[in-house]
């Protein structure tokens, strides 16, 4: 399940991404925050973190 929310933080508003999963009995958590100026780029490299992430 992916969950997306906005947040402010000292004034500053953040959008965040969190992926939340659970493997051979432990949880894993895959997130980001980013600022919206940079969305596109912050979106890429979640995703490439995510499509690479590998549980050992």
């Amino acid at each position: 399940m992916v969950w997306e929310y906005t947040f402010t933080l000292k004034g500053v508003h953040w959008h965040a991404r969190l992926l939340g999963f659970n493997r051979g009995g432990k949880s894993y958590q895959i997130n980001t925050w980013y600022d919206s100026g940079i969305e596109p780029e912050a979106l890429r490299t979640y995703e490439k973190v995510r499509d690479s992430f590998t549980v050992l």
